[in-house]
């Protein structure tokens, strides 16, 4: 299942970065739940998930998958995204007042009958990696 488990991951990336949020859709589970990193409560119910998708989109992110491990049911994802945020009040092309956010995301995503059942997501791959009992040998 392994296998099978990160192609579905990485179709579902390569829909978001499409912007194709009825392909999202249609991998998610009617009751996902998606718990952020520190968080305790997930959010439980497609709809809810796909509103803060569409909202990453909305805000332009760009993402890159850096590793995807099929374990069992699961895959440990690990990400990076950026984002460029303009500053409204300076008319300049290549103003000198944009900020500039950068962050890693990993995340343990459990799949059941081949769609997205549960997300976990942690602060760094080493986290996710120790929750599934498997040690990153190369950081």
């Amino acid at each position: 299942m392994s296998r099978a488990a990160v192609e579905t991951i990485l179709r579902g990336y390569r829909a978001f970065v499409a912007g194709d949020l009825d392909a999202i859709e249609g991998m998610l589970d009617p009751e996902v739940e998606w718990v952020g990193a520190g968080e305790t409560v997930a959010i439980a119910d497609r709809s809810d998930v796909l509103e803060v998708l569409r909202e990453r989109l909305d805000e332009q992110y760009r993402v890159t998958v850096d590793r995807c491990i099929g374990v069992g049911d699961d895959v440990v994802v690990s990400m990076r995204f950026s984002r460029v945020e303009v500053d409204d009040t300076d008319a300049r092309p290549l103003q000198s007042r944009r900020s500039y956010h950068l962050g890693r995301y990993a995340a343990i995503v459990t799949l059941h009958d081949g769609r997205v059942k549960r997300v976990v997501e942690y602060p760094h791959l080493a986290g996710a990696l120790a929750a599934v009992d498997m040690v990153d040998d190369n950081p």
